[in-house]
């Protein structure tokens, strides 16, 4: 018998709780349980029938905590990369220029890169469509997304770089995005309006204005709340998806209902096209903002209590939380009251993103080709570039094949169908190497989690009793 390596094991309401991360199994075991898995290991079926149970060693066969051989624990393996890998498009960011108005607090771009007064030329963008068209072809995936990304992609000497690019998004059929500050919205409008059956805005807005203004504000240090509503405002007009993005952190997340409510009372909350989504601040190009972040489970609870009419709005889609919010904590959600019917399909993580599995590519001005755009506008991490010429420099296919089972660190971790590795961008960070990840131990975070579900517990039943 194979014993699964990819199982975690915590004490929980004194009783032995067992994540399966390979399979999303989650389970309460008996000592007797526990006592097979721990014997089963290199031990024959007929051997441990005749000293266990023959019900038990059949749940531990088909929750996939133990394989008759090594050839169905890779059937298990390959199925979980199947699951990853259903559906999927390729994503494209392209950004015009990586110039910013914005000099945002928590920005994981170095402002010193939106200080560029570079934009692409056209023959640039001829040659980024050039570069996607062979990188979808070797892909053989059928769906792709353009993404405006930046910098701050809608720039007004970008207005025809953005045209072009959705000219050229719409002839191969692709999905158009946009990641924008929101602060020239308008100028954009009419270029917006002719793709809109294929094209959605997401808007970055933290809050209500005097919250938002202090983490969100122009290079002169000027707020940006009215005219960016205003530019919101003009898209709705228009029939154009909008979808607005709040990060949320310590410093912010007691003030989204005031933001929510302001939404209801201009009656954004009326129109079809818009919608909020709420996502966590993170630290992945270490900027020290550890004391400010907060877990996604705990966002998602503050939220959902906090926030009149959360339920509703969510069944209306109206709102939303981000799939960044479930990271790491998604199978202890199952034992969370507040949160377990939100959890979805519990599914393998083999990576921590699609940038780590070739899925993603970033174009900068800089004619660099770059897997992750947490790491546009440093030529040092660029793995290619598109333009005088498509070149993919070494890194390329290491990015492409990059995942837990490659990581030596990783791929006899127990956590890590959690966590994927990590972040690489993070890693290159911190360590210069995709092979040296920061392990964002999500043993523990999961066992912290747990712990706290149980206090909640025992603070519910005092207050009954």
């Amino acid at each position: 018998m194979i014993v699964n390596k990819y199982y975690l094991k915590y004490e929980f309401d004194e009783k032995a709780l067992v994540i399966n991360t390979l399979t999303g199994a989650v389970d309460f075991f008996s000592p007797e349980m526990l006592a097979l898995l721990d014997s089963a290991e290199n031990r024959e079926l007929s051997d441990l029938s005749d000293v266990f149970d023959k019900d038990d060693i059949d749940l531990l066969l088909k929750r996939g905590y133990m394989f008759e051989n090594n050839e169905g624990q890779e059937l298990r393996i390959n199925q979980a990369s199947q699951i990853i890998n259903y559906d999927q498009f390729m994503h494209y960011i392209v950004c015009p220029t990586y110039a910013c108005n914005f000099r945002c607090s928590y920005c994981f771009e170095d402002h010193l890169l939106h200080e560029s007064t570079q934009f692409m030329t056209d023959q640039q963008i001829t040659d980024v469509f050039s570069a996607i068209d062979i990188l979808h072809k070797e892909s053989k995936l059928d769906k792709g997304l353009i993404n405006l990304f930046g910098g701050e992609p809608l720039m007004p000497p970008a207005k025809n770089l953005v045209e072009k690019i959705c000219e050229e998004a719409a002839k191969r059929n692709f999905i158009i995005g946009c990641n924008t500050n929101g602060y020239h919205l308008k100028a954009f409008a009419d270029i917006f309006e002719r793709f809109r059956d294929c094209l959605s805005v997401m808007v970055s807005v933290d809050g209500p204005e005097e919250i938002h203004d202090r983490r969100r504000f122009l290079s002169g240090g000027q707020g940006t709340f009215g005219r960016i509503h205003q530019g919101i405002n003009e898209l709705l007009n228009r029939n154009i998806s909008v979808m607005i993005r709040i990060n949320i952190d310590k410093t912010n997340i007691n003030n989204v209902p005031e933001l929510i409510n302001y939404y209801h009372q201009c009656g954004f909350f009326n129109h079809p096209s818009f919608s909020v989504t709420f996502a966590p601040v993170t630290d992945h190009t270490c900027q020290g903002l550890s004391s400010t972040l907060m877990k996604g489970y705990e966002i998602a609870k503050s939220l959902i209590r906090h926030v009149p009419d959360f339920i509703e709005l969510e069944k209306q889609k109206k709102i939303g939380l981000s799939p960044e919010m479930f990271r790491f904590f998604r199978t202890g959600m199952l034992l969370d009251p507040e949160l377990k019917d939100r959890v979805g399909i519990i599914s393998p993580q083999l990576v921590y993103c699609e940038a780590a599995e070739g899925k993603t590519y970033a174009f900068g001005p800089d004619n660099n080709m770059y897997a992750c755009p947490d790491l546009v506008g440093k030529s040092e991490y660029r793995i290619g570039q598109f333009s005088p010429a498509f070149i993919k420099e070494p890194v390329f296919e290491q990015w492409r094949n990059f995942n837990i089972l490659q990581i030596p660190q990783c791929k006899d971790c127990s956590a890590a169908m959690i966590c994927g590795g990590g972040c690489a961008a993070q890693a290159l960070s911190t360590y210069g190497s995709l092979d040296s990840p920061c392990c964002p131990n999500a043993e523990r975070m999961l066992g912290d989690y747990l712990n706290e579900l149980q206090e909640e517990r025992i603070r519910y039943e005092e207050v009954i009793l």
